[in-house]
């Protein structure tokens, strides 16, 4: 990472400490043979075939706008992401230092705003995450998401549709007949192309599209990704200087800061 991470209502947290911020990668891209998938099983396994491994950490700088409101929060950030759900987030504000970090590890939330000299920790649940980071899901989900991978929800389906749909292949996952997620794959990269999420019914929970591949260590990792949430933000994300490394999972959590009293999120 080009930097070192460090320690880090009706408005949300992430809205108030966004806002304040104002703020290519080159890799190899394999040519394209248009095949077609046996069975939506078949598709399910060249994706996972081709996913990013749990053992594997990343980083990244990463160029966000999000929408909320008819507003816009442009921002920057420097990142570093493992799955299945451990995150770690610093702000790289125009000008000063740091003012946000953020971290997801072992099912705990960390967040410190040091303007504020606040630190906040809780359950890495999606009530606790989305006040400071504008998605509303769980923590594996959205770490996933931010990889260009399909969250694993597989043993949820008890039923799978698939069809070829223009250069895609679709799959529909359902539970107790109900819909639940819908999966746009490319069949010539075996890379996810798009994912949309429902909740009751055909209601849409979320929708996530993902371009610009590029071989990053041994996978291939979206530059460009958008998550756009029903009723709440969207999120546009672009990521430059995208590298593997090598990091222990206690990397990840975020110190206490000398002197700084937790602020408890969980009742």
């Amino acid at each position: 990472m080009d930097r070192p991470l460090r320690h880090c209502t009706a408005l949300p947290f992430w809205i108030a400490a966004f806002g304040l911020l104002l703020s290519g990668c080159t890799g190899l891209r394999p040519s394209a043979f248009q095949t077609r998938y046996l069975s939506p099983e078949a598709a399910h396994r060249a994706l996972a075939a081709s996913a990013v491994p749990a053992d594997q950490t990343f980083t990244a700088t990463a160029r966000i706008e999000i929408r909320h409101r008819g507003e816009r929060y442009p921002l920057k950030i420097a990142v570093m992401m493992k799955r299945p759900a451990f995150l770690r987030v610093e702000s790289i504000p125009l000008l000063g230092p740091p003012d946000f970090f953020l971290s997801v590890a072992n099912d705990e939330l960390r967040v410190y705003l040091p303007g504020k000299n606040a630190f906040y920790t809780g359950r890495s649940v999606p009530q606790n995450i989305s006040r400071f980071f504008p998605l509303f899901m769980p923590a594996a989900e959205m770490v996933s998401l931010l990889l260009g991978a399909a969250p694993d929800n597989r043993e949820e389906s008890t039923a799978l549709h698939g069809e070829q749909e223009e250069r895609y292949y679709r799959i529909d996952e359902y539970v107790a007949d109900h819909r639940t997620r819908s999966l746009w794959i490319d069949p010539s990269v075996n890379r996810i192309a798009r994912i949309r999420k429902f909740t009751g019914g055909e209601t849409v929970a979320y929708e996530a599209a993902f371009a610009e591949h590029i071989l990053v260590g041994e996978v291939f990792i979206p530059q460009q990704l958008t998550i756009t949430e029903d009723g709440m933000a969207t999120l546009n994300l672009r990521y430059s200087d995208l590298r593997p490394i090598t990091a222990d999972p206690e990397s990840f959590p975020l110190p206490l800061p000398e002197g700084t009293t937790p602020i408890l999120l969980d009742p």
